[in-house]
């Protein structure tokens, strides 16, 4: 389907109608934003839009999808292969959606139960690991923020700033921790894992943003297509 012969379509249908993009969007409980993207041909409607643009427009959906009016009335099979190939684009993203929720679940549930066995070995083990388990724990904090937020295709700023907040808090604990080995004088210890210490960190730091980017290209996604 291409965008700039379809929102052509659009706008022409339209303006015979004698709509305003305010007036075919309120038709389909939208913004005015998003007609004027289709008409400009910036983007296309979502798949489960079609159906209700199509009843707005007063044409047929094999008319929509095709981008051209029909002398005749469109054959029944035609309307049918139109509808059967929508069916299919919202079952296949359906199922996308489906499993990009159960990815997320599981990794909050692993992270829950990682969570639970630090908080268990901060009870044995006492103030000795309390640094590297306040850093870790801190760690899971900033990355269940957006899987939260991409099992719901929702990223707020809010969002983003708990999750990099926490993850520079985790930073600083396991900073303070190293200080606290160099003023102890425990610079064997410190320099045998400086190395693994430091790539740790740095695929820490390229996680964290790679999923506050991941999460605010789903919420885009989301809120583009129901503009």
């Amino acid at each position: 389907m291409d965008t700039k012969t379809l929102g052509n379509f659009i706008a022409v249908r339209r303006r015979e109608l004698g709509l305003t993009q305010a007036q075919l969007a309120g038709r389909l409980h939208l913004t005015d934003k998003a007609v004027s993207r289709w008409e400009r041909g910036v983007g296309l409607p979502d798949a489960t839009t079609l159906e209700p643009l199509a009843a707005a427009l007063e044409v047929s959906l094999a008319e929509l999808v095709t981008a051209r009016r029909q002398k005749t009335p469109p054959l029944p099979e035609a309307e049918e292969a139109a509808a059967g190939a929508l069916a299919l684009a919202r079952q296949s993203r359906s199922a996308g959606q489906r499993a990009l929720w159960w990815a997320c679940v599981v990794c909050l549930g692993l992270f829950a139960a990682a969570a639970a066995f630090l908080l268990w070995v901060l009870a044995v083990s006492g103030p000795v690991v309390a640094g590297s388990v306040a850093s870790l724990l801190l760690g899971l904090g900033a990355w269940s923020a957006p899987l939260a937020q991409l099992a719901r295709r929702r990223c707020t700023p809010l969002g983003c700033i708990l999750s990099l907040g926490l993850a520079l808090a985790a930073l600083a604990a396991q900073f303070a921790d190293i200080l606290t080995q160099v003023r102890e004088g425990d610079w064997s210890a410190l320099m045998d894992t400086m190395a693994p210490l430091l790539a740790v960190v740095l695929f820490f730091c390229v996680v964290t943003l790679g999923l506050n980017l991941l999460a605010a290209l789903a919420g885009y996604v989301r809120q583009a297509g129901a503009r």
